[in-house]
């Protein structure tokens, strides 16, 4: 039987299903996934457990984590897979499919008595353990037809068990030229005003589309989409006192709009150069525009082929593009957060 905790989220109770579907699957079993409200039924009941179950071995298993690790081991009659969070656990459960199961000959899964997978994320970064994250965006922070949970936004806010809010909306514009594409620079005013310590504002492709004029450096007008960025940055900076603002550009593609003949690098030079403009310690730009910096190359075809929910679109990344480019923008903020609070990357 496999046992994942009744509160579980869906991280976890996913973790469980894959590792039902994979067992029965090979073995041509039911294997039944159930919650750990279930009862042992005696002494020398054997059970896989996923995740902070109620029973004592979880338990012991969980006090031995630092952030960051995950194990899988033998507990008597008891096969814990646990990470410090939800996230980690599911990738403890991800680890023992691909090391034991998949390999495992179709007769019978054998464990020897002192099997024990112990690891620790190489590209964990203490600096956003548990952190409070806002993320105002389009459909890159949205997901578009994978949706949100499987964005890397939300994967990043899971492995470091972070409060996070991601405010991504398919078709958002940072400008409000065009009012019925759900302008950020109206929106972003319904954001939690919690004490964040990261605040994530994404957009331009959408604005490309509808021919957004960029307006000037120091442009306050909402149509215009520097002007709408400076708004926008001009509340967070006194709504978060506390918070890293960081400023993402859209992806680099072949796309145009003929009628302005601006482009996607032109947009994300524009936001850009604003924060340039301001130079100020608390706002960073990560230029996404650059594959070198985000792992992505919208340009490519053998790219979009394998990494976007279709071979034509240059936007939108599927579910194994956003795992692809998690680390890279998960370095990079924690990087920048890091450097913003004075400590080492790994501190």
């Amino acid at each position: 039987m496999i046992v994942c905790p009744k509160k579980s989220q869906a991280f976890v109770k996913d973790a469980g299903k894959t590792l039902c579907d994979a067992i029965s699957k090979k073995y041509n079993v039911d294997f039944v996934l159930r919650d750990d409200t279930a009862e042992e039924s005696g002494d020398g009941v054997c059970e896989i457990l996923i995740g902070a179950t109620n029973r004592k071995e979880s338990r012991e298993v969980l006090e031995t984590l630092e952030p960051g690790e995950y194990k899988v081991c033998l507990m008597g009659n008891k096969l814990v897979m646990i990470g410090s969070n939800d996230y980690l656990t599911s990738i403890a459960v991800e680890s023992f499919i691909h090391s034991v199961v998949d390999p495992a000959d179709n007769t019978h899964l054998a464990i020897s008595a002192d099997y024990f997978l112990h690891q620790t994320q190489a590209d964990f970064y203490s600096v956003l353990d548990g952190i409070t994250l806002y993320a105002m965006g389009d459909s890159y922070f949205g997901g578009s037809i994978i949706g949100k949970r499987n964005t890397w936004v939300n994967l990043l806010g899971e492995k470091y068990a972070m409060h996070y809010v991601n405010y991504g909306i398919g078709g958002s514009t940072m400008a409000n030229y065009i009012t019925s594409n759900y302008p950020m620079v109206e929106r972003f005013t319904t954001m939690e005003k919690g004490d964040a310590d990261v605040i994530l504002l994404e957009g331009g492709r959408n604005d490309r589309t509808f021919a957004t004029p960029l307006g000037r450096i120091d442009s306050r007008e909402p149509q215009t989409f520097r002007g709408a960025i400076n708004i926008m940055l001009d509340s967070m900076l006194d709504t978060y006192p506390n918070a890293l603002i960081i400023l993402i550009t859209p992806w680099n593609s072949a796309g145009r709009v003929a009628e302005t003949g601006l482009g996607n690098v032109d947009y994300a030079n524009a936001m850009r150069s604003i924060v340039k403009y301001r130079n100020d310690d608390r706002i960073v730009c990560l230029y996404a525009a650059d594959p070198k910096v985000t792992g992505v190359n919208m340009i490519d075809k053998n790219f979009r082929a394998q990494y976007c929910i279709g071979p034509s679109d240059e936007s939108h990344l599927n579910e194994e593009g956003m795992r692809l480019v998690l680390p890279y923008m998960e370095r990079f903020i924690a990087a920048e957060l890091a450097k913003f609070k004075g400590v080492s990357l790994d501190g």
